[in-house]
């Protein structure tokens, strides 16, 4: 009998080991999950503020622009920018959870970040067409925009595709069925405010 009761102990004893080194074990992984997070948040941050910058620069830099004016189109710009990509994050959510496939808006919120990224060669040719003037490259920004969005189009369908195991096409369709409406609003947003500006003056 006090065999059996010490088998016993010894037991429960690794039990509540093996129980505490799981619950560590969880502890651990939800750390280093929330670290990933935080560390994807602040990519996704800079990534927001490339593309901001290379819409000022690209359309602004033959412009003589005052500090403030830079500092006040740079704020509104990147304030539009995580706009556009939360409600992009929110409709390619909505539309992978009409397709059965577990997402997380918060994951597509940090891809649409670091896809900025690729607006800084929009920098790189605005700074070449300022360098060589006499070349006359200001012709080519609508290839140069159409190249820049094909690019993070590519990005952005190859990463869905490889994260939600899901087909190039449905990847595709994803992001389309999220550009259209937004890009639609943007346009509408832009028309009512030109609109409220000739009303005022």
């Amino acid at each position: 009998a006090s065999k059996n009761w010490e088998k016993e102990k010894y037991r429960s004893i690794l039990e509540q080991e093996t129980a505490l080194s799981e619950r560590e074990k969880k502890l651990e992984k939800r750390e280093k999950t929330l670290a990933e997070k935080e560390r994807g948040f602040k990519e996704a941050l800079w990534g927001y503020f490339i593309a901001t910058l290379s819409w000022v620069l690209f359309f602004n830099i033959g412009d003589s622009l005052s500090a403030f004016a830079l500092f006040f189109k740079l704020a509104i710009l990147f304030v539009a920018e995580l706009t556009i990509g939360y409600f992009l994050a929110a409709i390619c959510s909505l539309f992978l959870d009409f397709s059965n496939i577990k997402n997380s808006p918060a994951e597509l919120f940090i891809l649409i970040g670091t896809a900025g990224f690729i607006k800084g060669l929009l920098i790189a040719f605005a700074l070449i067409s300022a360098t060589i003037p006499y070349a006359k490259l200001g012709y080519l920004a609508p290839f140069a925009l159409l190249l820049v969005f094909g690019l993070q189009l590519g990005y952005l369908t190859r990463n869905v595709q490889r994260l939600y195991h899901t087909s190039i096409g449905k990847a595709l369709t994803t992001w389309l069925f999220a550009v259209v409406p937004v890009t639609a609003a943007v346009v509408l947003l832009g028309i009512f405010f030109i609109w409220g500006i000739v009303l005022l003056f």
